[in-house]
Parts: C-alpha cells; sequence; structure tokens
C-alpha cells in the first residue's frame, strides 16, 4: 500500500509539490514562506469514501487563507499520507512526518486506535508534535488532558448521552448496540452504558462487528434474536453498510441510530433506499442550513474549489477543524514555533466562527460539546 494518494496532491496553495524550499526553518514545518501541515488520512481502506469530504473541505478552506495571503505572509500546505485506517499504517506515516518530511502540526487523524497508537510518537519532538482535531471521540485522548492535543469535536459520550435521552423521553426500552471490534467501538458501547445506566437502564442487546463486515450476517443474528426496538450503531463505514442492508433483509420496520461518523453521502448512496429513517447524530450543526453563516460559508467554498459533491457533515468538521487550526497559528504570531502555538489554542477561549463556538483553556482540550439529530430521507438527503 503506498503511503501517497494517487489521487490527491500532498500539497497545497502556491508551494504545490515544491517542498520547503530553501528558506531557513525557524521551526519543523516551519519556513519564511509556508507551513507545512500533515494529514493521515484513510484514502484506501474501509473508510475510503470518507476521504475525499475529509481532504477536499481541507483544501478549500486552505486555497482560501492561501489567496489572501497566508497567515503573517506563509502559504499553507498540507502533506496528505494514506494509512488505509491499519494502525500500524498510521504509525508508519507519523514516523515519516517527524523524520522524513517534517511537519508543524497534525489535522484531522482518524480512528480511535489510530490515534491512540502514535500518542507516544508525538512526544519524539520536542516540544511534543501538536495533533488538532483527530476524528474520534474517545476518552482516552480527552481524560485526562493531553497538553498538545486539541480535541474540536464532541466525545463518543457526548453523542451517546444525546441519542438515549432522546430514546429515553419517546419512552424506548429494549435498546440495543451494534459495535465495531475496535477501540471506536468499544468507546462508543461503553458511551451508550454510561448514558442508559445515568436513568436505571441497560444495554438490552450488544453485538461486535469486525470492520471488514466479514461477520455481518453472525451480528444482525444475534441481534435479531433479541427483538430489540432501537439498534444504536458504534460503527463507521463498511459494517454500517452491511449490517443495515442486510437486517432490513430479515426484518423491515426497524429503527437505526448511528453516531456522527455516518455523516456523509458516500454512506448515504451506499446505502440508498435502505437509509431513509437512520437517524444520525452530528457534532456540527446542519451543512444545508441557508440561515447558519458558517454552513454558508462552508458550501461557498467547496463550491468554488469544485467540490460541491463532497458537501456533508465529516466535510463541514474538516473545514471547521482547519479554521481552529487557522486561528491557532494567527494568534501564536510570525515568530511561529509549536510551544506559542498550543499556548495560543490554549489561551483560545471563545471562537465564534459563525454560528458555531469553540474554545480550550489551560485544563481543557474540549474545543465543542454539540450533538444534534439528523434522520435520512428519501433521495439520499439529511433532514433536520
Amino acid at each position: 500500500m503506498g503511503l501517497q494518494s494517487p489521487w490527491l496532491l500532498p500539497c497545497l496553495g502556491l508551494a504545490l509539490c515544491l517542498g520547503l524550499g530553501s528558506a531557513k526553518a525557524t521551526e519543523a514545518g516551519v519556513t519564511d514562506t509556508e507551513i507545512l501541515i500533515g494529514q493521515p488520512a484513510p484514502l484506501t481502506g474501509p473508510l475510503a469514501e470518507l476521504a475525499p469530504d475529509i481532504v477536499n473541505a481541507t483544501k478549500a478552506l486552505f486555497d482560501g487563507v492561501n489567496e489572501k495571503g497566508g497567515i503573517h505572509g506563509r502559504k499553507l500546505r498540507t502533506l496528505t499520507m494514506d494509512d488505509g485506517y491499519v494502525v500500524e499504517n498510521t504509525v508508519k506515516v507519523v514516523n515519516h512526518m517527524i523524520d522524513k518530511e517534517p511537519v508543524f502540526a497534525l489535522i484531522n487523524m482518524t480512528g480511535t486506535s489510530n490515534v491512540a497508537s502514535v500518542l507516544p510518537l508525538l512526544e519524539k519532538t520536542s516540544p511534543p508534535l501538536p495533533l488538532v482535531a483527530p476524528f474520534t471521540g474517545a476518552d482516552l485522548i480527552r481524560v485526562p488532558p493531553i497538553h498538545h492535543v486539541f480535541n474540536v469535536r464532541a466525545s463518543y459520550g457526548d453523542e451517546a448521552e444525546k441519542i438515549v435521552q432522546h430514546l429515553t423521553t419517546i419512552g424506548t426500552q429494549r435498546i440495543a448496540v451494534l459495535w465495531s471490534n475496535n477501540g471506536f467501538g468499544k468507546d462508543g458501547l461503553a458511551g451508550v452504558q454510561r448514558a442508559l445506566e445515568k436513568r436505571g437502564m441497560k444495554v438490552y442487546a450488544n453485538a461486535p462487528i469486525e470492520q471488514n463486515a466479514s461477520d455481518t450476517n453472525k451480528a444482525v443474528a444475534a441481534l435479531y434474536d433479541t427483538r430489540p426496538e432501537v439498534i444504536v450503531m458504534v460503527t463507521a463505514g463498511a459494517p454500517t453498510v452491511s449490517f443495515i442492508k442486510a437486517y432490513n433483509k430479515v426484518r423491515k420496520g426497524m429503527q437505526f441510530y448511528t453516531l456522527s461518523v455516518m455523516g456523509n453521502q458516500a454512506t448515504l448512496r451506499a446505502l440508498g433506499a435502505d437509509g431513509v429513517g437512520v437517524v444520525v447524530s452530528t457534532v456540527v450543526p446542519f451543512p444545508w442550513d441557508v440561515t447558519h453563516p458558517l454552513a454558508r460559508e462552508y458550501r461557498a467554498a467547496m463550491q468554488k474549489a469544485g467540490f460541491a459533491s463532497n458537501i456533508s457533515f465529516l466535510g463541514f468538521e474538516s473545514y471547521i477543524n482547519g479554521k481552529v487550526l487557522v486561528e491557532g497559528l494567527r494568534l501564536a504570531g510570525k515568530d511561529l514555533n509549536r510551544k506559542k502555538f498550543v499556548d495560543a489554542l490554549a489561551s483560545m477561549r471563545r471562537l465564534d466562527m459563525g454560528g458555531f463556538a469553540v474554545g480550550f483553556s489551560k485544563d481543557s482540550r474540549q474545543g465543542s460539546r454539540f450533538v444534534g439529530l439528523t434522520i435520512v430521507s428519501p433521495g439520499e438527503r439529511f433532514t433536520k
């Protein structure tokens, strides 16, 4: 498996593919003219269909920043490398970004186990390599806070709490959980368990599923036999699609709730008619809201960049992540280094981007706890 995407150039901005140049570096990944940001991504593998929404939103944002002169005269460039959502490959990619093509910071790393695997690597540099907005809601990077890791999205526990609050409010009792057999799935299952225990309830039934969806029929049988009212799915990519389609063949009318990782058009297209009625938790506002300032900005940037087909919750989240990183760089000042960048983000008490606010503090690396719910409607679209 190659490390760099065959379809996405690893460079952004005017410095496209020119390397870091000959300017004197003041910090790893920084020259007088540009800042190199690392973006490990699942360009291949079970989450490959999610990758375009992530990387194209980042590109659209960074291109817009570069068109306006960059940040303190420096243009942003991304090094996007494929890890295939495989832990061992993520370790190789991050080692490459530390030792071979040193980056200033990392953004949008995907996967609970993947992020956990590289936490020791971030300490290889001095000061540690900053990680901004990883795509995981796991507690392991939140409790206790890690000084150089800044989480933007709400946690899986926050998402589970919102779903369980809704279900118990409408009187649902038999709540089952399908969970990916990895760190993400286990963390999400624990979140649902905690939310139910707060209300004197327990998970009615649960079943694991492999990330490659090879045991879909086994998982379907395990939950079907218990006759749940609702199935909460802590899954991403292939298992989500495979399970819903297979379950609908043996029992029509099951109500599925999924976490925010399903908030992308690729999954809707893959589900087709089987997706109608699925409820999805979201960690960003509705991207198609015509009254929301930041959503309008995001859609305009994506359309300008030619990525209108990649507008999604996941893409909107990536765009927001990029804006948080950009603001941290701006606040860090012209004399940029990692310590100043981390301190700048930590001092960002409230960044209102136009209807969505993110804030950190000395003792908190959790930027937002926003969670909403949306439903999949006919025509492969989300509805508020």
